[in-house]
């Protein structure tokens, strides 16, 4: 009985081929197996590619003993010489990768199959195929990765030298503000007040001189001077000592993004009083809130328990959350109120800050912390995702609701003690 004779049938009946219709090797093949005769007709076809193309022959009505078909979706190129007779030489062989969709009780499935053909007589033709659909997503998905990997690179080689620069500049702020510091520390008022006593002490003799009025005008005068002049002098020192504790922070969080650019960030957590933070935020986010004419209300006690966090961490936390809620109030808001209350709840320290700003619907709500994503045509969509991994660093929690747009928000986060 020839081969031609007995291949009706193999593959349509889903009997298990009988071992005088294949060898062991193919039926041992990792990879799916069919050997055809010139005309396309079935002679043998092993059970990985029974396997395969089950979903191949549901998608082209396969409904005969005939390979054409199937080959003419996993390979068309290979299909079409095959039929135009091109394919004559044996032993010669044709590689093609080709990527296609099938539809299997109305669910479409992208496939990718590599297909190998081989002539290995005039009437014998051996044809070995595997989904590599997989392979290739993975294959893509690593070149996605050192893509982004690469991108990552680069930006994080682009904040390095702007944390560079930042820093550079913050080394050149603090050397004028000292200057300043120092200016005001040898222009001492006490110099003029102690002017102002000799004059009193000698009021009588610079009177008989000058007259008791003139005298006395003059000792007014310079009480006066010398009274605005501590004032002042007062307010410089306060000022100085503000900002220089401000660029102190700065440097601090400047240090934390550098480790973090380089990867040596430091994950240390200690106890921290959560009021001093907040009062180093105010004062470098106070003229923000003074220049849009927004009520700021603070409720943060003395007496709270401390928090066990990364100081400058937290003050970046911080920060995020009071930025997006002063830059969420409109400027023509007819109300623009911040409030920022702090208490201790269920051995938590809860911090709470309201705003009257444009709020958000829940579907927004649903995707604040995703990474990504941003209400801001300007933002990078990381604020929040970044400030939700902080705090659950320290054993914490945040969330942020809205009563709908038009209503505020309100965050919220809980402090392990």
């Amino acid at each position: 009985m020839s081969r031609k004779e007995r291949s009706p049938d193999i593959y349509m009946k889903n009997q298990p081929l009988h071992p005088e219709r294949t060898t062991f090797l193919m039926e041992q093949a990792v990879a799916g197996l069919a050997e055809i005769d010139q005309h396309g007709s079935i002679i043998c076809l092993n059970s990985k590619g029974k396997a395969l193309l089950e979903p191949v022959i549901s998608a082209v009505n396969f409904d005969d003993n005939n390979f054409i078909p199937v080959l003419t979706v996993l390979a068309p190129v290979i299909a079409a010489k095959i039929q135009s007779g091109l394919f004559q030489t044996i032993f010669t062989s044709i590689d093609e990768t080709h990527h296609f969709t099938v539809s299997n009780n109305g669910t479409d499935a992208e496939k990718q199959f590599q297909t190998t053909v081989t002539r290995l007589s005039t009437d014998s033709i051996l044809i070995s195929f595997a989904d590599v659909t997989e392979k290739r997503e993975n294959e893509n998905l690593v070149a996605q990765l050192s893509l982004d990997k690469a991108v990552e690179q680069d930006k994080f080689n682009f904040s390095a030298n702007v944390l560079h620069d930042i820093g550079n500049a913050v080394v050149g702020f603090g050397s004028h503000v000292n200057r300043i510091k120092r200016s005001a520390e040898e222009n001492n008022p006490e110099n003029l007040q102690s002017l102002a006593g000799f004059f009193e002490a000698q009021q009588a003799v610079i009177a008989e001189s000058i007259g008791e009025a003139k005298a006395g005008a003059v000792l007014t005068m310079l009480k006066t001077i010398a009274a605005a002049q501590k004032t002042a002098h007062d307010e410089i020192r306060r000022s100085v000592t503000d900002q220089l504790n401000i660029m102190t922070h700065i440097q601090e969080i400047l240090t934390v993004q550098r480790q973090y650019v380089s990867g040596n960030e430091t994950q240390e957590n200690i106890p921290t009083h959560l009021r001093g933070i907040i009062n180093d935020c105010m004062s470098m986010l106070f003229a923000s809130i003074e220049k849009r004419n927004i009520l700021l209300t603070l409720n943060v006690p003395v007496d709270l328990p401390v928090i066990m966090c990364n100081r400058t961490r937290l003050m970046q936390v911080l920060m995020n959350i009071l930025k997006n809620s002063i830059e969420a109030i409109c400027p023509d808001a007819e109300k623009k109120a911040i409030s920022l209350n702090v208490f201790a709840h269920d051995g938590m320290v809860v911090l709470q800050v309201h705003d009257s700003g444009y709020g958000f619907d829940e579907t927004t709500r649903e995707k604040l912390f995703g990474r990504g994503f941003t209400t801001k045509s300007s933002g990078t969509g990381l604020g929040l995702n970044s400030c939700r991994a902080i705090i659950e660093s320290f054993g914490g929690d945040i969330d942020i609701t809205s009563d709908g747009p038009g209503k505020g928000a309100l965050t919220t986060i809980h402090f392990n003690t």
